[in-house]
């Protein structure tokens, strides 16, 4: 289950916002503080890994968020309000992708050849959701895309033949915030 959605949105924002350049997309939402370690395999490793368990995927969120939380209590960064989403979208991924690798190029890298989004962006897990597939997933990743990186962004996810990043929509986005 998604626990302290808000907080995390927050801290995401805090920490992608200043840091997000739409020339350097991938590399500077991979920030090598914030990796985690599954994500340190090979591509073909890192998604079957990602798909195996929810623990997986979750795991690594909770890396991420407490390393971009220490660093921004060490940064003595404030938490930006929520508000409009400072200009950003929150988008959810379930990793199960085609890894046609077409979304990397018009999405300057955001999106890799593996259809996985920058890791610094990641900010919450959902282990039970289970979507239209009968398969095991490892639940949904939740991440929020700075708003110097949405067109980007979003030529990515429609370039992917198949649907595996979404914009999540308001009335998703508001029982979500409710969590």
């Amino acid at each position: 289950m998604v626990t302290g959605f808000k907080r995390r949105l927050a801290e995401t924002i805090a920490w992608c916002l200043p840091r997000a350049e739409a020339a350097r997309a991938g590399v500077t939402t991979r920030s090598v503080e914030l990796m985690p370690p599954v994500c340190g395999h090979d591509g073909d490793t890192l998604v079957f890994q990602l798909l195996s368990a929810p623990a997986v995927p979750a795991e690594a969120v909770d890396f991420i968020v407490e390393r971009r939380r220490r660093a921004l209590e060490r940064l003595k960064l404030p938490l930006p309000p929520l508000g409009d989403l400072m200009g950003g979208r929150v988008f959810a991924t379930h990793f199960d992708s085609d890894l046609c690798g077409a979304a990397t190029q018009p999405s300057n890298g955001y999106l890799d050849d593996y259809d996985i989004p920058g890791w610094d962006t990641w900010f919450a897990h959902d282990s039970e959701w289970k979507g239209d597939y009968t398969e095991v997933h490892g639940g949904l990743v939740y991440g929020w895309v700075p708003p110097v990186l949405l067109e980007l962004a979003d030529q990515g996810f429609y370039v992917i033949p198949v649907s595996s990043v979404w914009w999540v929509e308001d009335a998703e986005l508001r029982r979500l915030m409710a969590t």
